[in-house]
């Protein structure tokens, strides 16, 4: 289904004469649209100041998220010089000591990975026998008649949403009590993403490193001017590995991908990176991003670097198992997970020591009557 492409700045005109309104009202302006450019976590939050309601933010998120691998208006974009080639080594040589150093200092820590998903659901053929039968020319007997039908296509919508407590101990995420192990997500159903807390860095920049990059452009972001390189790793050198249900069979595949990486211009911090999966064929239809921002949080009173949202996105076989034809291949489903990681604690224990001296002093139990 054909949406209606709009920009950032006409979304916020729409925005602005829709004040007033009810809930449902607006929220149903903007599900059939589709932003042209990328809209800053900075503007959703306003957004969704400005219209609180469920619907509105399910509408919202929505938009927000299927843009958030797209170029922000030239609107938004710092009109400051961009630094010279020396300048732009300084800054990756920190983001790489930052790397290094700082991921593996991260503390033991358990932390809410809240999770909304949202997905479509294509049109479906089936066929099957149809109630009673037909008469035979040879003795009237009923011969069951088959028919076909065709489910109706239902647009992006709230699939549901979880919360899950994540940990991060001895550099390794957990989730409950086991060990991720992203190699085994893919047959789970749906859409599920791994690394958040510091492999996708590690991973991502090491393949930035050693392959193409160029300068991007400053940008605005929540803890102040980010400087946006981009790389493109071809296959051969990619580590970066996605698992696909393809042909009724799960399979790894290692493909070439290009994004972005925002940095800190002074510390190197990361405050956000992109990967965008560059499928070559059978695959070539197939669609897998991840982006994940980085914030300030405070984990046992110190602050870290930590991920504070992410978005998943992808486009694949709505039915696997079902091959398709050259003619007709099978349809894609769109699924997109919007998360947050919220309530960060340090993995902590506290005892207390009693001595001697404050044992004997301690008042003995009430003996029972």
């Amino acid at each position: 289904m054909a949406a209606t492409p709009i920009t950032v700045a006409e979304l916020e005109q729409l925005l602005a004469a829709a004040h007033g309104q009810s809930d449902g009202k607006v929220a149903k302006q903007l599900s059939d649209l589709e932003l042209t450019e990328r809209a800053s976590s900075i503007r959703l939050a306003r957004w969704e100041a400005e219209f609180p309601g469920r619907h509105c933010h399910e509408a919202l998120t929505e938009l927000a998220d299927a843009s958030a691998f797209l170029d922000l208006p030239a609107a938004d974009l710092p009109a400051t010089a961009p630094p010279d080639e020396d300048a732009q080594k300084a800054m990756l040589a920190r983001t790489v000591e930052y790397v290094n150093k700082t991921v593996s200092r991260l503390p033991n820590f358990y932390a809410t990975r809240r999770t909304e998903h949202f997905e479509d659901s294509p049109p479906r053929q089936t066929t099957g026998p149809s109630i009673g039968g037909r008469a035979s020319a040879l003795g009237g007997r009923g011969i069951s008649a088959i028919s076909s039908e065709q489910s109706s296509y239902v647009p992006m919508h709230s699939a549901g949403s979880s919360n899950v407590t994540v940990s991060y101990r001895d550099g390794y995420e957990l989730r409950g009590s086991k060990k991720v192990d992203p190699s085994r997500m893919g047959q789970t159903p749906g859409l599920n993403t791994a690394g958040e807390f510091g492999p996708i860095l590690s991973l991502v920049l090491d393949n930035a490193m050693r392959s193409q990059r160029t300068w991007g452009h400053w940008e605005q972001t929540a803890s102040g001017v980010a400087a946006v390189f981009r790389y493109s790793v071809p296959r051969g050198q990619s580590s970066y590995f996605v698992t696909l249900q393809h042909n009724g069979t799960i399979q790894q595949v290692f493909p070439a991908y290009h994004g972005e990486i925002a940095i800190d211009p002074a510390d190197g911090a990361i405050l956000r990176v992109t990967v965008v999966a560059d499928f070559a064929p059978p695959y070539n239809q197939e669609v897998s991003s991840i982006m994940v921002e980085y914030g300030s949080v405070s984990i046992g009173g110190a602050p870290y670097i930590c991920p504070v949202k992410s978005v998943a996105f992808s486009k694949t076989a709505a039915f696997p198992g079902e091959n398709g034809s050259p003619n007709q291949p099978p349809p894609l489903q769109t699924r997109f997970n919007d998360v947050a990681f919220i309530d960060y604690h340090i993995f902590r224990a506290e005892a207390r020591i009693l001595t001697g001296d404050s044992v004997s002093n301690e008042e003995p139990p009430a003996r029972p009557k």
